[in-house]
């Protein structure tokens, strides 16, 4: 299976390590799951990412952690590349939940992580970056340690149950880039430059009244490859309790615009909600939802900057404007039959007709054979990142909300950093219903969108 992840839903982690959801429709976020009991071990895939032989080694030693081990493959990483002279890789977002329970109904929580294993977490210790490349598709083995002392958890036993879940991410480089191409995105919502083209050559270079450190793209961050499938929506749901899911889904939604999520109440805890769509991008899913899925896989919306800044690319010696992530040529293409529907065959999937009215599977445009011949048809970013135009609209913070967000903290409350669903917010990249213009990169047709409600054309990245 390919994986998807991205909202490109979610965005980004603060510091060295921002993630990008892209849209909860994009949220782009791959989750794949293990279930581990006490040396048992059963395996869920994640798309183009496998995660097999998990187990817990070594309780107690040091005192109050275990050794997560498990193994990690990938299909067709990249390693490491480079756009204008900077180099950039593709990795995987490792994070773990654990039940003290046998897995019960609300009782999944995020494990902290401790140095000391094969893989080094990140600063908040809620995850850690695994270079997909070192994974590699024949598969590597890994090993994290939880520190369930901090996590008030007074011993491992019978009843512990972990999930580690994944997501392919994209490190997009620090560096210098045009923002506002054309000047087409104005002046709205305090956005950065006043309305005209300008270039971000430092940290420094934010909004009007935004607090130092506000991610503007320039320093590096980490994105989701993939806009977020309908699977991995599901693997959040049937993790998440069972009250807390219901609010996240609505069932008279189910086969409305390609939306295939399914809830079986007779299904036991963990596996009521399900798809036939696993690939499919993610729609229907509100800024809450989105919030709430970002925070609980410990990362954050991206800005609107971050946006460009991984659609268009780097500078390119000064020169990089390009209207849209593959360069300027406007996505005008035959049609083919594609998932199910007659869509756009080259660049994007947008301007829906009779038929294609829905999310395709996410990246379907980079697994084509004639990519090979003609990389741009693909439409992905220069760094490899998947429909960032068309498909699903990404949900972002916009320049009009001055403050820092801060990183989710593994659970379905997000911070207060984050706005809500009102002027602060907004949707970038188009969909699969939008005109050629609006998939431009600079594109701000939406970049204030209040709603608060689930629609179809609009997915939360």
């Amino acid at each position: 299976m390919r994986s998807v992840s991205e909202v490109p839903i979610i965005s980004g982690k603060n510091g060295n390590y921002t993630w990008g959801i892209r849209g909860l429709g994009n949220l782009v976020l791959l989750i794949g799951v293990i279930c581990v009991i006490c040396g048992f071990s059963s395996t869920v895939f994640a798309n183009a990412v496998a995660v097999s032989n998990a187990r817990l080694t070594n309780p107690g030693t040091p005192a109050g952690q275990v050794t997560v081990e498990f193994r990690l493959s990938q299909q067709n990483p990249f390693g490491n590349v480079s756009f204008d002279s900077a180099a950039f890789s593709d990795y995987i977002w490792v994070f773990i939940k654990f039940s003290e329970t046998s897995g019960a109904d609300g009782s999944w929580r995020q494990a902290t992580l401790a140095a000391g294993g094969t893989v080094t977490p990140v600063t908040d210790n809620l995850g850690a970056f695994i270079r997909a490349a070192d994974a590699g598709t024949t598969g590597a083995n890994f090993t994290l340690r939880w520190n369930y002392s901090a996590d008030s958890v007074p011993a491992i036993d019978s009843n512990t149950r972990i999930k580690v879940a994944v997501t392919e991410m994209v490190d997009v480089p620090t560096g210098s880039f045009i923002y506002n191409a054309g000047g087409i995105g104005g002046s709205t919502f305090n956005n950065y430059g006043a309305g005209s083209a300008i270039t971000v050559g430092a940290t420094t270079d934010i909004p009007t009244g935004a607090s130092a450190g506000w991610p503007n793209g320039y320093t590096g961050f980490y994105l989701a490859k993939y806009e977020v499938s309908q699977q991995q929506y599901c693997d959040f749901l049937n993790t998440i309790s069972s009250t807390d899911a219901a609010n996240r889904y609505d069932a008279a939604l189910y086969n409305t615009y390609g939306y295939r999520i399914y809830y079986n109440s007779g299904s036991p805890y963990g596996s009521r909600y399900y798809t036939d769509a696993q690939n499919r991008g993610c729609n229907f899913l509100s800024w809450d939802d989105t919030c709430v899925y970002l925070s609980w896989s410990a990362l954050r919306p991206m800005t609107e900057m971050e946006f460009e800044k991984a659609a268009r690319g780097g500078r390119q010696g000064g020169a990089n404007a390009r209207t849209y992530p593959w360069g300027n040529t406007e996505p005008v293409s035959p049609t083919a039959t594609i998932d199910g529907g007659t869509h756009s065959l080259y660049y994007a999937n947008y301007g829906s007709i009779a038929g294609g009215q829905k999310p395709i599977l996410v990246g379907w445009y980079l697994s084509q054979n004639y990519a090979a011949s003609n990389p741009a048809v693909t439409g992905a970013s220069v760094y490899g990142l998947a429909d960032l135009a068309g498909n699903v609209w990404e949900l972002l913070i916009n320049c009009a909300a001055p403050t820092v967000p801060l990183n989710g903290n593994g659970t379905t409350t997000w911070p207060g950093s984050w706005p809500g669903a009102a002027a602060g917010k907004g949707l970038r990249g188009g969909d699969w219903g939008d005109t050629a213009s609006g998939l431009r990169v600079s594109d701000r047709g939406y970049a204030g969108w209040t709603g608060a409600g689930r629609q179809c054309w609009f997915p939360s990245r």
